[in-house]
């Protein structure tokens, strides 16, 4: 079954905390919509700049007034020993899963991004994990071999924000065989072909904005239907958000014009240092 989960933004108030009102609002139009899950504190909810009790209060949120959405927690940290601790407090906070990105700053080999995801695995004691690889932004990468390896320990799934549908494609072929693994893409023009070589579906950032499109296309997709038109509805509005300086601001904006239709004001500030 094709399925497409929200990288859902995350809204600041004027003094710079979470606005967990205006997420409430955001989560319950994506699910009245027909949005399959979310995917929390991620790239394009600023996820790295939020504080441990900050995760954890948009989870329970999420969870509280998603309904019948997933909802996964991006966890992922610097160190091993932080991965850890965050990702058991999303899960205490109600996630239904935890993601965690390769870690970055300091280059890592593949052993010992092996060692920190296996270490992970552990201590969500059955829970299901994800991975999560976008080297643009950690420097490190994630092997297709050690994704295999990890799929094959127990990891439930990963997103792939390379952006390089034949890193995908590697991906997808190290995992072949391994049915309790889902490889998504992260980079929404590539959704077709991504799911024509064999992946589950689409963890995105515009679906924040133009969920219906995104619904559009997965409904298509798995009815064997023509996804052009929603598809090269995708490409023109990626391009959009990608000419500015920030793409994350770029969609923040229009979710705050979409969220405006509905009588909520969502503010579209960025957290700094990144604002």
């Amino acid at each position: 079954m094709l399925r497409n989960l929200a990288a859902i933004t995350t809204p600041f108030g004027a003094g710079g905390e979470v606005d967990l009102d205006a997420f409430e609002a955001h989560v319950r139009w994506l699910a009245e919509v027909g949005i399959d899950g979310l995917f929390v504190a991620g790239t394009t909810g600023e996820g790295v700049l939020l504080e441990p009790d900050e995760v954890e209060a948009l989870t329970a949120r999420a969870v509280a007034v998603s309904g019948s959405l997933e909802v996964i927690v991006q966890a992922g940290r610097v160190s091993t020993r932080a991965t850890i601790a965050l990702a058991r407090r999303a899960l205490a906070a109600g996630a239904h899963g935890v993601a965690a990105y390769v870690p970055w700053f300091y280059p890592l080999t593949q052993e010992q991004v092996r060692a920190h995801f296996l270490a992970l695995l552990e201590a969500v004691d059955g829970a299901p994990a994800w991975l999560y690889n976008i080297p643009p932004r950690t420097v490190n990468d994630l092997d297709p071999a050690t994704a295999a390896e990890l799929a094959r320990a127990g990891y439930s799934g990963m997103k792939d924000s390379t952006g390089v549908l034949e890193r995908q494609q590697a991906y997808l072929e190290a995992v072949r065989g391994i049915d309790t693994f889902a490889v998504y893409t992260g980079t929404e023009p590539l959704i077709v072909a991504s799911v024509a070589a064999g992946a589950s579906g689409s963890i995105n950032g515009l679906s924040n904005c133009v969920p219906e499109t995104l619904v559009a296309l997965r409904d298509a997709l798995a009815a064997g239907e023509d996804p052009t038109a929603p598809h090269e509805q995708l490409e023109k509005l990626k391009a959009e958000v990608q000419s500015g300086t920030s793409m994350v601001a770029a969609i923040k904006q229009r979710v705050r014009d979409r969220m405006a239709e509905r009588g909520v004001d969502y503010p579209a500030r960025l957290r700094g240092p990144f604002a």
